[in-house]
């Protein structure tokens, strides 16, 4: 019992505590990305529209996944595990959000690769109409594919848990396991190319200029470059796999072990780590991509810096207005009581 009590102590603390902090943050993140890729600079440029649609669909994930969460807590009642209706809604939504968030950020990954390649075709893929296409067709994908969802899914007797059967559980772990690597994959692929690319368009323009100071300087900034790029992607690719591999490992062992006879303590065991997989870690990456491109990125922390500065610069021109119209107002008071006053 010792064990049972402590695992569902340990449920509650992260629950009520640390997915609380975590969705604060994640929706402070995913409103500060929007409102820095949603500026007319940043607006007409590839990228940032799978960086808007990361955002959008992480702040989805906070708002549909976390806060039921929170409130089956404090309530002591999750729907998902009575109404199948919802069991089976919930497991769709999230699944749909964080697939189309996970390839945006891919995608994103391509369009830097597209950018730097020094094939001139591949680098007319780096078009704003081309990212926009493609997020539509990701869209689109990822509303058909987890279809069987909506079909398999439902709360299962005796452990009353919101979730496939024994027989479903083999395939979709199967289908979890390729779907959560596809993005992963093509994200470090694509990074690490995109890195090279760079690497060697320089290595092409020394090749070709005068050694100038100009020119020796160069290697230093080019070089942050690279490194920064590779801050970020290795930080997003680390907090992606945390947040992800969990949930397949999970999926396969539950369904490799739905026929053994299992202790109390096992069972217990066993429901903290689809708490973990599917309740805690994989709202993580959702919440995070905000500070790991804060913690990474120099010129991203410049951003929100002017972002706030500007903010604080027009609340203060606010208050400087309203206060000037208040003492003129309050001026034109008094002279119109004293243009009042009889003369004797």
């Amino acid at each position: 019992m010792m064990l049972i009590e402590s695992l569902d102590l340990t449920e509650v603390i992260l629950t009520r505590c640390i997915l609380a902090i975590c969705m604060i943050l994640g929706i402070i993140g995913c409103l500060f990305n929007l409102m820095i890729f949603c500026q007319k600079k940043f607006r007409s440029n590839s990228c940032s529209v799978h960086f808007i649609t990361t955002s959008i669909f992480n702040l989805l994930v906070i708002l549909c996944g976390i806060i039921p969460e929170l409130l089956a807590s404090y309530q002591n009642y999750d729907i998902a595990l009575y109404s199948s209706t919802f069991c089976k809604a919930k497991s769709y939504i999230i699944h749909v959000f964080l697939m189309i968030s996970r390839s945006s950020v891919a995608l994103a990954c391509i369009d830097r690769f597209a950018l730097c390649s020094p094939n001139a075709n591949i680098r007319r893929l780096n078009q704003r109409h081309i990212s926009i296409l493609l997020v539509i067709m990701a869209c689109i994908l990822w509303l058909i594919v987890p279809i069987h969802v909506l079909v398999y899914v439902d709360i299962q007797i005796p452990n009353r848990r919101c979730g496939g059967s024994s027989t479903y559980l083999i395939i979709y772990s199967i289908y979890a396991a390729i779907v959560t690597s596809i993005p992963l994959v093509i994200m470090i692929i694509y990074s690490f190319l995109a890195v090279r690319n760079v690497q060697l368009t320089f290595v092409r323009i020394q090749a070709t200029t005068i050694n100038t100071n100009e020119n020796i300087n160069r290697p230093t900034r080019v070089q942050k470059r690279d490194i920064q790029l590779m801050t970020i992607v290795i930080s997003e690719v680390i907090v992606y796999y945390i947040s992800t591999v969990s949930f397949p490992i999970y999926s396969i062992y539950l369904a490799i072990t739905s026929d053994i006879s299992k202790t109390t303590n096992r069972l217990a065991i066993e429901s903290f780590m689809r708490y973990l997989a599917l309740k805690f870690l994989i709202y993580i990456n959702s919440c995070s991509i905000f500070y790991i491109h804060l913690l990474a990125s120099k010129p991203f922390r410049q951003e929100c810096k002017l972002l706030i500065l500007r903010s604080f610069k027009r609340d203060q021109n606010k208050r400087t207005t309203k206060v000037a119209s208040a003492r003129l107002y309050t001026r034109q008071q008094l002279n119109r009581s004293y243009n009042r006053q009889p003369i004797e």
